[in-house]
């Protein structure tokens, strides 16, 4: 029987709510995700099934259970750069590391790996630099490490899988392919590098030459004893069959419903339409970009939507898109960055959806400006 469990969802389809009813309140379990949002509401759904959060049942974002879990409890035996052991009081999350190169030279302010600088500020622990701590100790040290998650947790519960990436996703298939650790990884791999944060790594989901992974060759990264689930979460609560089916032949990605809303999508065409809802308070307006600079509230650019539900939203297609509703559009061409983004908007709404292409926008773009372009910056 396998040890850990992948588990590939649709948008919508209730990955909360399945963590929520699938963790034994009994155990000692750890629940992790990127976002403290996704926290609040994993905190939120934990509460409404089991009454409130178990006694053995933390929830935490990534770079918390990294510092409390893997390095603090082991600060005097880590080798941090030249020191062996360390003290700190936290982690750094306003100041970015220096890097390496400022303007195409060399930077003096750069610390290479062999010094704790590299590492920690003013005794902290920069953010961006911690799984690399981790992943950089020895056999031993690390060994150790791992020793304490399993006396001390039973089951881990990673939420949002598809955000893993670059270290993150090293020390995640670390812990998953460790038979010693249950581990339960639950995410959409069609909403991969659409993220929140302002992580540039492409690994895993892009090879050399820049091509993207598909779905099988994603899945072979967990072969071993992992069991892959692709059936429990197929069907979407979130969003009407309607929408899923133009999502299925626009986009060519597989969704269907579980919702009993009929739903609505609709290309607004006209002036009068397309400023009614924009001009709709209780219509959520997506932007590929700089949603900030509009003032048809409320607005929000498709990646930052990741996550939330609307009953209706508003999508203004980039000009990639400008031809989506033309029988002779095709997605071939894009790449699954393009694609996946305009997915997650795509997937927010209950109820209805509307469309409005970058050219019919741009003729009314001036009156919901909030300041004239040449003023913005």
């Amino acid at each position: 029987m396998a040890h850990s469990t992948i588990m590939l969802a649709a948008a919508g389809s209730g990955k909360t709510y399945y963590i929520a009813n699938h963790l034994n309140p009994n155990e000692k379990n750890l629940i992790i995700t990127y976002t403290n949002q996704n926290v609040a509401n994993l905190k939120r759904e934990i509460t409404s099934v089991h009454g409130e959060i178990p006694k053995n049942t933390q929830v935490l974002t990534f770079s918390s259970f990294v510092y409390r879990w893997l390095l603090k409890p082991f600060e005097p035996i880590l080798e941090v750069g030249n020191k062996m052991g360390v003290i700190t009081s936290g982690v750094e999350i306003n100041k970015e590391p220096e890097p390496q190169r400022k303007n195409g030279k060399l930077n003096f302010r750069y610390f290479k790996q062999d010094d704790y600088r590299h590492y920690i500020y003013n005794q902290k622990y920069y953010s961006s630099r911690m799984i690399s701590l981790v992943l950089n100790q020895s056999k031993e040290v690390k060994k150790i490490i791992l020793q304490r998650l399993y006396k001390f947790c039973d089951q881990i519960y990673f939420d949002e899988l598809q955000d893993f990436i670059g270290k993150d996703f090293d020390l995640l298939l670390t812990l998953v392919k460790d038979k010693n650790i249950k581990v339960f990884a639950v995410g959409d791999f069609f909403q991969h590098s659409v993220s929140k944060s302002n992580f540039t790594s492409n690994k895993p989901f892009m090879k050399k030459g820049k091509i993207y992974i598909t779905k099988e060759e994603y899945k072979l990264l967990f072969k071993g004893d992992i069991f892959i689930d692709e059936v429990t979460l197929i069907k979407s609560r979130r969003v009407p069959q309607e929408i899923c089916d133009f999502i299925k032949n626009k986009l060519k990605i597989h969704i269907s419903s579980s919702s009993d809303v009929k739903g609505h999508y609709e290309l607004l065409d006209t002036e009068s339409t397309i400023s009614e809802v924009l001009e709709d308070e209780n219509i959520v307006k997506l932007f590929f970009k700089d949603s900030r600079k509009y003032n048809c509230l409320p607005t929000i650019n498709w990646g930052y939507s990741k996550g939330d539900t609307y009953k209706r939203s508003c999508i203004i297609l980039t000009k990639t898109f400008e031809g989506l509703f033309e029988k002779e559009f095709s997605c071939d061409r894009l790449t699954s960055s393009q694609i996946n983004t305009l997915y997650v908007a795509m997937t927010r709404a209950t109820d209805a959806l509307y469309f409005i292409k970058e050219s019919d926008f741009k003729r009314l773009k001036a009156r919901y400006l909030i300041l004239n372009e040449s003023e913005l910056v």
